[in-house]
């Protein structure tokens, strides 16, 4: 799997634009609701990273399980929750071989967590195990990256991020015949006395066609209950960089 996170788990919530997690988890609950679920569901927040929207579920009174391939980004998140007072149940696991005790209402894979899956074997596999340890009826969210964020935001462009203490520059190489953008970021960490420490993480996404996504979710045994072009539910515009989807678990 092309994320692992070692060095960036400690930079992440500063690096780049975040969704609004808290506007993100208010809209989960309310359709859950809308669909009539069950006050009380078990929401898997799949490839939590470091927990921010585990955290605005959990404060919204939600039962959350976290799971994330990257022990430093559970630690993050465990101290995410911890600071408001709340203690989930984090697993360290791989997407690829999610393994639950045993069903959940509603599982949620945000911030274009499934754009690290490496090619169209993987992502069915998600969706089929997703789809496994969902409840019947049980719902499915997820965002992932469009075509135009690929060729237009990520594409060779190169982005940089600082503050007093962290400068960051992003790298960007899109290669458009094999839909795979590789990322370089190099990080200068300000440490006491006044010197920098040097840090490098390599990450890579793959671009999954909106027809390849929506024929395996399909296959997997979902149904598509809304594509959006935002979090409030917009229309799919040609310029969207994220596509919101929102399925049911059918068979």
């Amino acid at each position: 799997m092309a994320a692992s996170y070692t060095e960036l788990p400690a930079f992440y919530d500063f690096l780049g634009e975040h969704p609004d997690y808290e506007k993100m988890a208010e809209r989960i609950i309310n359709i859950y609701e809308e669909k009539g679920a069950k006050e009380s569901g078990l929401i898997l927040d799949l490839a939590c990273g470091t927990g921010k929207l585990t955290c605005a579920l959990l404060e919204r009174g939600a039962d959350v399980i976290g799971t994330d391939l990257s022990p430093e980004m559970l630690m993050q998140a465990r101290d995410t929750c911890m600071q408001k007072g709340h203690s989930p149940l984090l697993l360290c696991q791989d997407m690829r071989d999610l393994d639950l005790y045993g069903t959940v209402d509603v599982t949620v894979c945000a911030t274009n967590s499934l754009n690290y899956l490496e090619n169209e074997g993987e992502l069915e596999r998600v969706f089929s195990l997703v789809h496994n340890f969902l409840t019947p009826g049980g719902l499915f969210f997820f965002d992932i990256n469009s075509l135009y964020k690929f060729e237009k935001l990520y594409g060779e462009n190169t982005y940089v991020f600082e503050n007093e203490d962290v400068f960051c520059v992003w790298e960007n190489q899109y290669e458009a015949e094999e839909g795979v953008c590789d990322f370089r970021l190099t990080m200068f960490e300000k440490e006491r006395g006044g010197r920098y420490r040097r840090l490098e993480e390599e990450q890579s996404q793959t671009y999954f066609a909106e027809e390849l996504v929506e024929k395996l979710l399909k296959k997997a045994g979902f149904e598509l209950i809304e594509k959006a072009g935002d979090l409030e539910g917009g229309t799919v515009k040609e310029e969207s960089a994220d596509l919101f989807y929102v399925c049911k678990c059918v068979k």
